[in-house]
């Protein structure tokens, strides 16, 4: 490893650790709140969509900004949801929900993050936008995620589907490092504001 790579990931580490605080910081009613706030900013996203799209989006778990709103936005417009199915090293396949959200089986993941029980999975290819989680995102639409690196896997054989970063408005900044591999997204949603970037 280089001297400026190691230097990077003490950065990466340095940042989830310190957005992870800020984010755990936040009442359940802040974040709620702020999850209403965004998903207004989801209606301008309906003339990008095709009438019946398939949406993926995740279930937020580590004080993310919430994401059931999603679903019900997605129900509203009758546009299939979907949740991510994860496999070590490979693109993410998502799984339709049941709506409403919580009629849904889940499964809990070894990563933490809850999973569909289903046996109907679909490629990235199929969806029509997905809704990524994230650490931060950049105003060039690079987003440090968990370092897993599901989601570059993922946006790099789903070339056409619309990438959308889904966060607090504290976690865009205006520049992050970039690696060889980082996919980046075309829109950002935070709780104050609606970036298009492509």
């Amino acid at each position: 490893m280089t001297k400026s790579n190691h230097q990077t990931n003490l950065s990466a580490v340095h940042l989830r650790k310190h957005m992870r605080m800020q984010r755990r910081s936040l009442s359940h009613c802040e974040r709620q709140r702020s999850a209403y706030l965004a998903t207004r900013f989801l209606y301008k996203l309906i003339p990008l969509l095709p009438k019946k799209a398939n949406i993926g989006f995740y279930l937020d778990g580590f004080c993310e900004l919430p994401t059931a709103t999603i679903a019900q936005f997605c129900q509203k417009l009758d546009y299939q949801a979907y949740l991510p199915i994860t496999t070590p090293n490979k693109p993410l396949t998502f799984a339709p929900i049941i709506q409403p959200l919580n009629k849904t089986p889940l499964k809990k993941h070894r990563l933490g993050m809850h999973e569909p029980r289903s046996k109907l999975i679909l490629s990235a290819n199929h969806m029509d936008a997905i809704i990524c989680p994230l650490v931060m995102v950049d105003l060039d639409g690079i987003r440090l995620g968990m370092g897993g690196g599901y989601y570059d896997r993922t946006f790099a054989k789903a070339k056409n589907c619309l990438k959308i970063a889904w966060c607090y408005d504290f976690q865009v900044a205006d520049r992050l490092p970039k690696q060889p591999w980082d996919m980046s997204v075309d829109i950002i949603i935070t709780d104050q504001r609606l970036i298009r970037l492509k």
